[in-house]
């Protein structure tokens, strides 16, 4: 009953999540109503987060910080699972905006500028906690920036957005965007994450 239960409450967030991406797009032709974005998901979002975090151990760099990876449009490799673009860029691009920079990277670690938005996407993140899985037995390689992570460093920068009400303005201009739930990307790592472990 708790599965099932669940499962209907994940669909139901999952036809949500689903609109609401897909009114984000649609509205697109609408440029410079938006100021910024703020991305939150997993590989089919993160612009270099992983990267980031993954450099402070250069045994385990992600296969895509080598080539081919980024050659098509960077002409080298950026953090970003693909050979160019992802969805985010093109959203970014549509909208008139620079391309979102990764959450770290920055000076200290941390983003350079918040102004046009900031990637919290982590590459191999879920939608659940890692708690989540360790109770079922299932152990997660990759890394633990899972959306509740992804949403407490968005917690950690928010003070600095609404300390002014240009701040609150600035917010209200912006985009969210869940790469999690975005069906026309077909992956859901939640689902696809227990078959890894079984493969292991």
């Amino acid at each position: 009953m708790g599965f099932s239960s669940s499962c209907s409450l994940f669909k139901h967030h999952l036809i949500i999540s689903f609109i609401i991406n897909i009114a984000i797009i649609t509205i697109s032709h609408v440029n410079g109503c938006f100021t910024s974005i703020f991305s939150f998901g997993d590989s089919l979002t993160d612009t270099g987060n992983l990267h980031q975090l993954s450099l402070s151990d250069s045994k385990k760099l992600p296969h895509f910080d080598f080539p081919p990876y980024g050659r098509t449009f960077f002409g080298y490799p950026t953090g970003r699972c693909s050979d160019g673009r992802l969805v985010i860029d093109f959203i970014a691009e549509d909208f008139g905006l620079p391309f979102l920079p990764p959450y770290f990277g920055g000076e200290n670690g941390k983003p350079r500028s918040l102004e046009n938005g900031v990637n919290f996407a982590i590459a191999g993140a879920t939608a659940l906690d890692d708690v989540f899985f360790k109770e079922r037995g299932i152990h997660n390689p990759l890394t633990n920036g899972s959306l509740g992570v992804q949403l407490g460093y968005f917690k950690d920068v928010l003070p600095s957005f609404c300390s002014s009400s240009s701040g609150k303005f600035f917010l209200l201009f912006g985009v969210f965007y869940i790469g999690f739930c975005l069906v026309l990307e077909g992956k859901r790592e939640d689902m696809n994450f227990p078959d890894f472990e079984k493969n292991q």
